[in-house]
């Protein structure tokens, strides 16, 4: 079943992309890709590289202030590396999953501490999330009167608010003693401690909301790094779009990803052609501008899988697969 849905994202990403192409006709495309010989345009892709790093190293530091609650002091320089990795795995994996699996493996490997691991991989991954859902659900408010379409900012709202909702419950004493009493239940396989476990690990930040405030507003300074890193690229290409019509391009593409994908070829390209067309910006320039979305990271990432075959002889403390792993 795995296997279909795969091939059916395959089709849905390679079939939008090649319509997308087609639409802008190869010729253009070239024509707008040469544009970065002028007015030192490789100086500011080289730039746009730049920022895209100083992204990731936020989400690092992003990532320490909540293992430094957990009592694990690791340096920012290695969460860094554990981001690059799973930066490698996310892009040459057909879901972002195996990023995150292979960073609570490079955790554990770190600490020896498997709840702790899957726990801060979660929590700061549903911050982001929630932290751009907010911008594009601003971004959404404001633009809904060109596109006369509420489709995408109520999936928006829906999707922030069920994030929200979940950490409400979680760090609540009431709700929070109710759900372990749910998921003791849960027997078969020891499911149900499993995820206690992680939940309790969660919970833990009933006393510490402040860090995850703290996670919530370095998930928007990355944002805006990439942001930044997008107006770089369009300036690099001659692409005439502000910076602020950026802040409202990229957190709504990042909204389209979850759509059934791979690593959000097609729908990412379709969101960029589709919201930049209402600025004039032409099809060439706008999938020119989406394609380097994927190409930069991807460049970027190949470090992470260097360092990850540097690595890979170190396994987890026990021997154990991070898969089989107890929480």
């Amino acid at each position: 079943m795995r296997h279909v849905q795969n091939i059916l994202k395959i089709i849905i990403s390679l079939g939008l992309l090649g319509y997308l192409i087609y639409r802008a006709e190869p010729a253009r495309l070239i024509s707008v890709l040469s544009n970065i010989t002028e007015k030192d345009g490789v100086a500011f892709l080289v730039a746009a590289f730049l920022l895209m790093l100083l992204a990731v190293f936020f989400l690092a530091l992003r990532w320490r202030v909540l293992l430094k609650s957990y009592g694990f002091h690791l340096k920012t320089s290695q969460l860094f590396g554990f981001y690059l990795i799973g930066m490698f795995f996310n892009n040459f994996l057909p879901t972002s999953i195996g990023g995150d699996i292979m960073r609570i493996y490079k955790l554990i490997s770190a600490t020896d501490d498997r709840t702790s691991a899957f726990a801060s991989v979660i929590i700061e991954r549903l911050m982001g999330i929630a932290a751009t859902l907010l911008m594009s659900i601003f971004a959404l408010i404001y633009i809904s009167q060109q596109f006369h379409d509420n489709r995408l900012l109520i999936v928006a709202v829906v999707m922030f608010l069920a994030i929200m909702v979940f950490f409400t419950l979680i760090l609540r004493d009431r709700s929070f003693n109710i759900i372990l009493k749910i998921f003791d239940r849960f027997t078969i396989f020891k499911i149900g401690q499993k995820f206690n476990k992680l939940f309790e690990a969660i919970h833990l930040f009933q006393e510490k909301r402040m860090v995850l405030m703290e996670v919530f507003m370095l998930s928007f300074i990355s944002q805006f790094f990439i942001v930044s890193m997008n107006y770089l690229v369009a300036v690099a290409f001659s692409i005439p779009v502000s910076f602020g019509y950026l802040l409202m391009v990229v957190p709504i593409s990042f909204v389209l990803t979850m759509l059934p994908s791979i690593n959000g070829i097609g729908i990412r390209d379709l969101g960029f052609v589709g919201l930049l067309a209402q600025v004039g910006i032409s099809t060439a320039e706008a999938l020119t501008l989406s394609f380097l979305n994927l190409i930069i990271p991807m460049v970027i990432s190949t470090a992470g899988g260097l360092l990850f075959m540097l690595q890979k002889n170190k396994a987890i403390p026990g021997g154990e697969n991070v898969f089989d792993a107890k929480i």
